[in-house]
């Protein structure tokens, strides 16, 4: 059982839920990390950052697997949907990008935030 978090030191941190201890510091964001998800199964992290990105990491390895480059300015929120196929993210250039876990792909744009 763990637990994860995103910080202005651009990490994401994965804590064990029973112990309280910190299990791993994931880097490879070049800004700081505002939103963080994991995916129904625990396999994976997704995390949103200033640096206009989407990372995928294993949980395993703690290796990052993709970077989803789309967003324009900042990524401050990041959902997976339940079924565990496909990010969200909602950034500060008004869009909702709508991404396959699998391949990485942008399948989809929403604007019409202003």
């Amino acid at each position: 059982r763990h637990i994860v978090s995103g910080s202005s030191d651009n990490t994401i941190k994965v804590w064990n839920l029973d112990t309280g201890k910190e299990e791993r510091s994931l880097k490879g964001h070049t800004g700081s990390v505002c939103a963080v998800a994991m995916t129904p199964d625990g396999k994976h992290i997704v995390s949103g950052s200033d640096d206009n990105t989407v990372k995928v990491w294993n949980l395993d390895t703690g290796k990052e697997e993709r970077s989803l480059k789309g967003h324009t300015l900042y990524v401050c929120a990041v959902a997976v949907t339940p079924d565990g196929k496909h990010i969200v993210s909602g950034s500060d250039d008004n869009t909702v990008k709508v991404w396959n876990l699998d391949t990485g792909k942008e399948e989809r744009s929403l604007k019409g935030h202003t």
